[in-house]
Formats: structure tokens, sequence, C-alpha cells
């Protein structure tokens, strides 16, 4: 099993107001990284649809070191690490030009039947996902507890282009909500050091959605995004922030 790499060129539209790619562009590079790896190891969309089953991201695990300028060149690197019978693993490495460290990154999927929603295991297929030489990219998702559902939240409806190809809620799309919550002021005085994010259910269209936000310490949030028929937890964010550079 080898990594697959992919080359980008940070266009305009990955960048933000300060000519860096935003974090959401960096994580829809490394989901098609990820897809297109799957298909090459012949466990991508097309494969699985087939036997009526999907691919859904679990958890995922961020550590940024430095963000990409606009028109900078860089690489993904992205490998099987393995699974447990359950979660198939996969990291990332996020390279510039000069190979340095911009990005590391862990994340954990699960494999879903179409009719049931019921998780495949993957127990028999641990061949099929071995980890590459021991490598780790940085240490693997962890559980996020949901935070209990606030009264007086502001929801949201999930719309045409907030849906996936399997009709759910988008994952990038949790992430831009938290964001989008946090606020300009706050994003303007600080960026992403670390991200975890924890998916626990799926939005469908006509969702309404709403981010509650809780302060840890300074630089240290978990974000809860709760639909508002059932008052489930959708999603889980643990984020740690630090001052943008000038």
């Amino acid at each position: 099993m080898k990594k697959f790499i992919q080359d980008y060129t940070i266009g305009s539209y990955h960048t933000n107001q300060y000519a860096k790619a935003s974090v959401t562009s960096l994580f829809n590079m490394m989901l098609e990284a990820a897809w297109k790896h799957a298909q090459v190891m012949d466990w991508g969309y097309d494969n699985l649809k087939l036997n009526n089953m999907f691919w859904v991201l679990s958890r995922v695990y961020f550590e940024f070191e430095r963000y990409p300028d606009w028109q900078e060149e860089i690489t993904i690197n992205t490998w099987s690490a393995g699974t447990d019978g359950m979660y198939a693993y996969r990291e990332f490495i996020l390279e510039g030009a000069q190979k340095e460290v911009l990005l590391k990154a862990s994340s954990a999927w699960l494999i879903l039947d179409v009719e049931t929603k019921r998780i495949v295991r993957l127990r028999e297929f641990m061949d099929t996902f071995p980890r590459l030489n021991e490598l780790q990219a940085c240490r693997n998702p962890k559980r996020i507890k949901a935070s209990k559902l606030s009264e007086g939240l502001s929801y949201r409806p999930v719309l045409f282009s907030d849906l996936d190809v399997n009709k759910h809620f988008n994952s990038v799309k949790y992430l831009e909500r938290v964001l989008d919550r946090l606020g300009i002021d706050f994003l303007n005085q600080y960026e992403l050091a670390s991200l975890e994010i924890n998916y626990l259910k799926e939005g469908m269209a006509g969702d309404q959605l709403a981010v509650d936000t809780e302060k840890l310490d300074d630089l240290h949030y978990k974000s809860t995004i709760f639909r508002e028929s059932d008052g489930l937890p959708l999603c889980c964010m643990d984020t740690h922030w630090r001052a943008r550079e000038a």
C-alpha cells in the first residue's frame, strides 16, 4: 500500500481575506484526495454504491502549522492507517513547495448500509486497510462529549447548497456554521491551531440546525450543532486557537 499524492495550487477561490488558504478549502481538498485514493483501492464511492454501501466521515483531527498562501504550490499526502474492525483510519500530511509540513491530520471513517444505515464491520477486510509502515501523521481523533441542549438557540435550515452526493449535510458545512457563529471580529483576531470534529448524526434537507458554543478557556472552545426537531446533537467540535499574524 502506497501513499496517494495530490498536488494543488492555491487559487483565489481557496483563500480568505488574508490571501491564505481557508481551513474549509484545505478540508475539502483533503476529502477529495481521500475519495480519489479510495477509488484507487477499489473502495471508492462507485464501488460501494454497487453493493448498497457508502462511506461517512466519523471523526477527524487537524494540527495546523501554517496556512498556505494564495498561488502557493502544495502537496497532499494521504494513506490508509489501518482498521480496528469498525473504523477505517486515514492520515494526511500537507506539504509546501520545500517539503515543509503545513498541516497534519488523522481521520476515522465508517461504511454504512444504504438501506439500514447500519455499520458494515471491517474485520474481514483487515488486509485491505493496512497501516503504511506504521507511519503516523498525528494522534487519532478522540471522542468529544456533546453539550446539553441550551434554550434560545437560533436555528437555520439545511439548504440545497449544503447537501453532498449522499444527500446529507456536507461535512465541511458543519465547520462553516461553527466559524460563522464565532463571528468576523473573532476570526480577524485568531486562526485555528488545532481542530477536532465528531460527526454523530446525519443532517438532511429541511432540518433546522443551531450551533451552541462554549468557551472553555481563552483560546479553547467546544461547539455542538443541534437539530431542532428532536433536540439531538449532530456534530461536536473542539477548537484551539492562536493569534492571527498581522
